[in-house]
């Protein structure tokens, strides 16, 4: 009798650990993987965007919680530029011209960043990798990190397009870019997963 007890509140314990682990396993939460069909058809729309004005469009991509604009002056003030500009805007206040105004600054102009847009051909942009480090890094940290992945690379010759990835894949971008004299300047549009989607997460402008 002891030996069946025995027996039945071992069965009752097994059966509660199996119970319990499968729980466990059902309350992961699933990663978001990005394809590259959704980089492709983002970059392309974003292309789009820019070169035909397309506010409306423009829109749809925005991460709707704000883009992170950043203008730095990597090349020097030279006497009158201002000051350099870090901040969240809304989104929804760009212009017809397809610009931000910024307070007391010269507005903050997309079309002027990226002047080869539209994208000839997405599969043709050449690819390289930023380091990890930035996907814990503020946008405004980013310059160091752009030049180490650009740097001998022959787009920055000529500042042709070409695509940036982070290395755990969490931020894609794309690029204008040159480096002249060992500084790199150019402009950098990057896009992040929001609620499922690819979204243009910050602007990034070095000058």
């Amino acid at each position: 009798m002891i030996m069946r007890i025995f027996i039945f509140l071992a069965f009752v314990f097994f059966a509660s650990g199996c119970s319990a682990e499968k729980t466990d396993v059902s309350t992961v939460v699933p990663v978001q993987i990005t394809s590259n069909k959704q980089v492709e058809t983002t970059f392309e729309s974003f292309s789009k965007a820019v070169s035909e004005k397309n506010i409306d469009l423009f829109l749809s991509l925005a991460n709707p919680n704000g883009i992170h604009l950043v203008r730095k002056f990597t090349s020097g003030t030279l006497g009158g530029r201002g000051p350099e500009l870090s901040e969240l805007t809304n989104p929804k206040k760009i212009n017809a011209k397809l610009q931000f105004p910024i307070k007391d600054q010269t507005p903050y102009s997309i079309r002027i960043q990226f002047q080869e847009l539209p994208i000839k051909s997405f599969t043709a942009l050449s690819h390289q990798t930023l380091s990890a480090e930035v996907e814990t890094l503020d946008f405004d940290t980013w310059g160091p990190f752009l030049k180490k992945a650009l740097t001998g690379t022959p787009e920055t010759v000529d500042r042709m397009p070409i695509m940036l990835s982070s290395a755990n894949s969490k931020y894609y971008v794309y690029a204008e870019a040159q480096i002249i004299d060992d500084i790199l300047v150019g402009g950098f549009a990057v896009f992040s997963m929001v609620d499922g989607k690819l979204k243009l997460v910050s602007l990034i402008e070095l000058l």
